[in-house]
């Protein structure tokens, strides 16, 4: 989504490389899931951007990764990977995304120390004459898993690179997302069965779909709503005050990065994330 700026908010999520000697692969849900080659720090799930709601001169972008953190446990970046945050000047709101790289944002991470913490090196590359040239770096540190949880993290700043002062933040936090899979995948199956439950395009009239949690019956097109108005005269879904939130209760590991939007050359852009692996 792209708006004048920077009132925006970006979802994009993968494991993407931005050189051939980096693995590529492209994905765009919240949780993609975990494999061989690629583990849980290398799951990308959601991209944020937006005005800082604390000073709107700035732009604020966010990375989620590591998801399904189990609380109480401390989880970190991987080593041997680049964090991009990609920024993109776009000349109007109407105008079709480039995909180019006018900034680039990396964090690249150390290996934790024993309290879990990791040293982090923020590096800021430029187009510049059409080559993306690196501006300066900064080194920092990530936030522990018990300093995220008292609020009391880290907070990473760096002065007049290439002409950018930036603050950041590497570390856990509360998972903002919030979905009813359950349902999701009960109403899925019910609507695939209903209009293509018989094959050839026909659907299966007799296809039924369980009570909602508050215990309305799916209503049909003509149906009433169980003497509770919710507004949804078919109840294909849970309401808000019942339904269940798979992602209660745990955590994400979030970079959050700040920049002043007069020192990125625009007022408009396209912003994205990638996490991409040397082969």
């Amino acid at each position: 989504m792209r708006t004048k700026l920077l009132a925006s908010l970006c979802l994009l999520g993968g494991v993407t490389g931005i050189a051939v000697t980096y693995d590529r692969s492209l994905a765009s849900d919240h949780d993609d899931g975990e494999h061989a080659n690629k583990e849980r720090a290398l799951n990308l799930t959601d991209h944020f951007a937006f005005r800082s709601p604390a000073d709107p001169t700035k732009l604020s972008l966010v990375m989620y990764f590591n998801p399904r953190s189990l609380p109480g446990r401390q989880y970190n970046m991987a080593t041997n990977a680049r964090y991009e945050f990609h920024v993109s000047k776009i000349g109007a709101n109407t105008a079709a995304a480039t995909g180019k790289d006018d900034w680039v944002f990396r964090f690249e991470a150390g290996a934790p120390n024993a309290a879990g913490a990791q040293s982090i090196k923020l590096t800021v590359l430029k187009d510049v004459g059409g080559t993306l040239t690196e501006m300066g770096s900064h080194m920092g540190m990530s936030t522990t898993y018990g300093a995220s949880h008292a609020n009391t993290v880290v907070d990473n700043t760096m002065s007049n690179v290439g002409g950018v002062d930036v603050r950041w933040f590497v570390g856990q936090r509360a998972d903002s997302f919030t979905f009813d899979v359950v349902r999701f995948f009960q109403v899925r199956n019910f609507l695939a069965t209903r209009f293509f439950g018989k094959g050839a395009n026909q659907g299966d009239a007799s296809a039924t779909l369980a009570n909602n949690c508050r215990g309305d019956q799916f209503a049909g097109l003509t149906g009433g709503e169980n003497g509770t108005p919710d507004h949804d005269v078919l109840n294909l879904w849970n309401p808000p005050e019942c339904a269940p939130d798979f992602t209660k209760g745990l955590n994400v590991s979030a970079i959050v990065l700040n920049i002043p939007i007069s020192q990125l050359g625009g007022t408009i852009f396209d912003t994205w994330s990638t996490i991409s692996v040397a082969q």
